[in-house]
């Protein structure tokens, strides 16, 4: 891209020169981690499916946005450790955007001082680290 500054003179510039270096705000290491699942808010209850997990939450695709702070339940079926398991974390939405048709992606915060839920998120990052690649 060229930015004119004086006539005749050519600046080059690319669009990362002018940005800043922004400091991650991850902090914990994500895993792959492809289950359906549902979500419960309230009274309703939808058909999720997850992306990735992590020491403190997960991403979920689902075709309802939620609200930045809702509480919500997910509950998954899914293979931890050689056994079939049924899952379930109470969350905290964090935020959720608009993935084109595939519909929405909320970010989960699971409460790692509940002792079950750290059992749980330990055991699937397990999983997922022996099978699948980090996301960094």
């Amino acid at each position: 891209m060229q930015t004119l500054t004086h006539p005749g003179e050519c600046v080059f510039m690319n669009a990362h020169a002018a940005l800043p270096n922004p400091e991650p705000r991850r902090k914990e290491q994500r895993f792959v981690f492809r289950r359906r699942g549902l979500m419960t808010r309230g009274a309703t209850t939808t058909q999720i499916h997850t992306v990735d997990v992590s020491a403190q939450g997960m991403g979920v695709m689902g075709q309802e946005p939620v609200r930045a702070g809702e509480i919500c339940a997910i509950m998954l079926d899914t293979l931890v450790g050689g056994r079939m398991m049924q899952l379930k974390f109470n969350c905290k939405a964090m935020d959720c955007t608009l993935a084109g048709i595939q519909g929405f992606r909320t970010s989960l915060y699971i409460d790692g001082s509940v002792e079950a839920h750290q059992q749980q998120l330990q055991k699937i990052i397990a999983t997922c680290s022996a099978t699948t690649r980090d996301l960094g």
